[in-house]
């Protein structure tokens, strides 16, 4: 093996090296000091730039975190606005099929009955469009003369506007607009701009609605929402069919400078520009001042519509940004960096937090009910698609329960809104206490909640649901500052199964709501597909009535009422029937509601008014001393010819005013405390005496009962059925007679049909007392026969007389 090869230096003696100098070993010795001083400056420096430079991106991410979210709540804002006008469209399109050839005094009506301008404060108008052919276009000019949508010509005639040969005429048939809004004329042909009949035609070919602005006839800046409807409720499949089936284009007007700015309140650092497109239309509005230096944020809000925000900008370089310049000059010692980072950490972490927290606050606010906590209509609608998209795919069919109180109106008339406010929020704590878990439950705004129940389980049945609720609203509510408890009804609308979008699912719990408050209310409808046809049914029954009394279909029965302590007979109270000619006899229950929502309980009041003085005094002239009480609708006394009514009818008859007692119910009473208030007592000048229907049903107290010049309480059938099985009903009405001895009146007991019940009552000390157990209503010669003319013959009854006649109740 060779020998290995010499290493360089190996075995080498290296004292030969010539030693440094001393200069070179000071400099070799300071120089690592001075590295590090240099580290120092450099590290200092570069920490302070970091730090500083962290804090100028953090207010900047701080600043653009505030207006993303400013921006959010912006856009919640506007998607909350645009819900509400889908919403309103989708319960207008219902009333316009179940009422296609509405007057427009029926279709203010609906919007009046509905609070539509108070619900929704951006609505300028609301309406129908129709198109027409020429050949349709004579008898549209007779309608449009006799009930005109706008003016008229100055001698009153209907004039296309304007005038010309077109294929296509597009008139307004009935709306509504605020009243500084411009009145379109009635004779108004839209179709007569080549660009909107194109619209109009579009809408009716395609099934699509529209977002467009205003239109330069209507004299200002706006949006107008439209959607095409359709006879059926549901766009036809082809082209053809929807031409056949087309009914109108239903349109709301929206000020858009009212909602951008309701979005922008409290945000006044913002611009905003509201933007709509689709393949059918686009529109554009815009409010606030842009700054010179912007920034944007751009937000979906789905189906075309989009929102882009714009604020000052705000600026991430250190030179822009005082405390970061600060930071930087006394940043340079590397003692004061760790410090300062640890607060610029901490405070970036602390911003960032309170930015999310806030963002999750408004988020909140945005989809909940500022009163109550639930969900709002906009967190609803999407409950309701999530609900159906999760029935859909496990095979389940779950429900919405549409619930609305009763006679709510009359709650914040009487007490204010503040006991209303209570009320709600109460209703709201019990309609949640008895749900699951799984169910959802919302306020859709003023006093109509909706619930919704899952279907993923079939424990419990929606009509069971539905029962549960209106058993819980009859325990009466107390509330800070009311005299006695609120006792509330509630009806409910119950939609079941599948449908194409949550506004249907909602539409039809809607119906069925409408359905429930024209059955008599404190009641629970579901919907199903002859529901339309019973709605076409009561359009029907409605123009019947236009002829009943001219016909002399209606007629009057009429119920004894006795005094208590010896049952002898002391009145008879009138009630109004009506003998259709084909249909048989239809109940009060049936048409009263619809003579007050058409104004014929004006005329049919008068008629009822005349013939019951007139039947007294006929018998007053055979020796009775009875007296006769009759009913009076609130509609009645909502203007001052009630008067003039009850004295021509005395005068007519020639009945002493003292024989007569003018009903009205409690509800009705506390309408227009004031004028109803101011009505009775030029009644009561008359002599005529005023009794309270329907006692304890409604939110009456001693100090408003002080108000009116009542003589006598009629306590609810209600209480008079359950005293024999409700120790708070006995209660209730021990309440009722005491206030009416306090207040110095009579007191009577409505529904009696059983003896115990009679005990009972006579144990409270009520004065008086009609029902089943003492004699039905009964035609004025079957009244007269079985007992008045035995009553004249022999002393007052000492026991209860049954007597047949009617089958029905007041």
């Amino acid at each position: 093996m060779g020998e290995r090869p010499e290493t360089l230096h190996e075995g080498v003696d290296e004292s030969w090296r010539p030693s440094p100098a001393p200069d070179a070993v000071t400099a070799a010795s300071s120089r690592p000091f001075r590295m590090l001083a240099a580290a120092l400056v450099v590290g200092g420096s570069v920490g302070a730039l970091i730090a500083a430079t962290s804090v100028a991106q953090s207010d900047a991410d701080t600043s653009r975190a505030t207006f993303v979210t400013s921006s959010g709540a912006v856009a919640s804002t506007l998607q909350l606005a645009i819900e509400s006008e889908d919403a309103l469209l989708v319960h207008a399109s219902g009333f316009v099929l179940d009422h296609p050839e509405s007057s427009n005094a029926e279709w203010v009506q609906w919007l009046t009955s509905r609070r539509v301008f108070e619900r929704h404060p951006d609505l300028e108008r609301i309406g129908l469009l129709v198109t027409l052919t020429p050949a349709q276009l004579p008898a549209f000019t007779i309608r449009a003369t006799n009930d005109p949508s706008g003016p008229l010509e100055p001698d009153g005639t209907f004039q296309v506007i304007p005038p010309g040969d077109r294929p296509l005429h597009c008139f307004v048939a009935v709306q509504q607009a605020l009243p500084d809004e411009v009145q379109i004329p009635a004779g108004y042909d839209f179709c007569a701009d080549p660009a909107i009949s194109k619209i109009v035609v579009t809408a009716r070919d395609t099934g699509q609605g529209s977002y467009l602005p205003t239109l330069e006839e209507l004299g200002k800046s706006g949006l107008i929402v439209q959607v095409p409807i359709y006879s059926g409720g549901t766009v036809p499949l082809t082209v053809a069919a929807r031409r056949d089936a087309f009914v109108g284009l239903l349109g709301v007007q929206v000020g858009s400078s009212n909602v951008l700015d309701r979005a922008l309140h409290g945000h006044d650092d913002l611009a905003v520009t509201l933007r709509f497109e689709d393949e059918y239309s686009e529109a554009q509005f815009s409010s606030g001042t842009m700054p010179e230096e912007w920034q944007s944020a751009t937000f979906d809000l789905e189906n075309g519509w989009t929102v882009e925000t714009f604020g000052t900008a705000s600026s991430d370089r250190v030179v822009d940004n005082r405390t970061a310049l600060m930071l930087l000059g006394a940043g340079i010692a590397l003692s004061a960096l760790a410090a300062i980072g640890l607060v610029l950490a901490t405070g970036r972490a602390r911003a960032l937090r309170l930015v999310a927290e806030r963002t999750g606050e408004l988020r909140h606010q945005a989809l909940h009910d500022a009163l109550t906590g639930l969900p709002n209509r906009a967190l609803i609608m999407d409950r309701i698609e999530q609900l159906l998209a999760r029935n859909r795919r496990l095979g389940t069919s779950g429900a919405a329960l549409y619930i609305d109180l009763d006679d709510f109106k009359s709650v914040n008339d009487t007490l204010g809104h503040q006991a209303g406010d209570q009320l709600l929020v109460a209703v709201a704590a019990r309609i949640a206490g008895e749900l699951r878990d799984a169910d959802t439950v919302g306020r859709m705004g003023g006093d109509e909640f909706v619930v919704l129940i899952d279907g993923a389980t079939t424990d419990v049945a929606p009509e069971r649901v539905a029962e549960r609720l209106l058993q819980a609203m009859r325990h009466a509510f107390v509330l800070d500052g009311a005299t006695m408890p609120i006792i509330v009804s509630a009806s409910i609308g119950i939609a079941i199964g599948d449908r194409c979008t949550a506004g249907n699912l909602l539409r039809d719990a809607d119906v069925a709501l409408y359905r429930a408050k024209a059955a008599g209310r404190n009641r629970y409808e579901i919907f199903h597909a002859d529901m339309q046809s019973e709605i076409l049914q009561r359009v029907e029954l409605e123009f019947e009535l236009r002829s009943a009394l001219n016909s002399d279909q209606f007629h009057l029965v009429y119920q004894p009422i006795y005094n208590l302590e010896n049952l002898s007979l002391v009145g008879v109270e009138a009630l109004l029937r009506w003998q259709h000619p084909t249909l048989g006899l239809i109940e009060p229950d049936r048409f009263i509601p619809i003579l007050e929502q058409t104004g014929q309980i004006h005329d049919v009041g008068r008629w009822v008014l005349d013939e019951a003085c007139q039947q007294m005094a006929t018998w007053h002239a055979s020796g009775d001393t009875l007296d006769i009480s009759v009913n009076v609708s609130g509609r009645q006394l909502d203007g001052d010819d009630i008067v003039d009514d009850v004295r021509r009818s005395l005068a007519d008859s020639g009945l002493d005013p003292a024989a007569l007692i003018i009903e009205i119910t409690e509800t009705a009473l506390m309408r227009n405390t004031n004028d109803t208030a101011r009505r009775l007592h030029a009644i009561k000048a008359l002599g005529v005496r005023i009794a309270v229907d329907d006692f304890g049903t409604g939110y009456s107290s001693l100090a408003y009962l002080q108000q009116f010049p009542v003589d006598c309480l009629k306590i609810d059938r209600t209480f008079t059925s359950a005293i024999t099985t409700s120790a708070e009903a006995r209660a209730l009405i021990g309440t009722l007679v005491q206030l009416g001895k306090d207040l110095g009146l009579k007191t009577l007991a409505e529904g009696v049909e059983t003896t115990v019940e009679i005990d009972h009552l006579r144990s409270k000390h009520v004065d008086e007392v009609q029902g089943f157990l003492l004699a039905r209503p009964l035609d004025p010669t079957t009244l007269e026969a079985l007992i008045l003319v035995p009553a004249r013959a022999r002393q007052p009854a000492t026991s209860a007389t049954t007597a047949p006649g009617s089958a029905s109740h007041k």
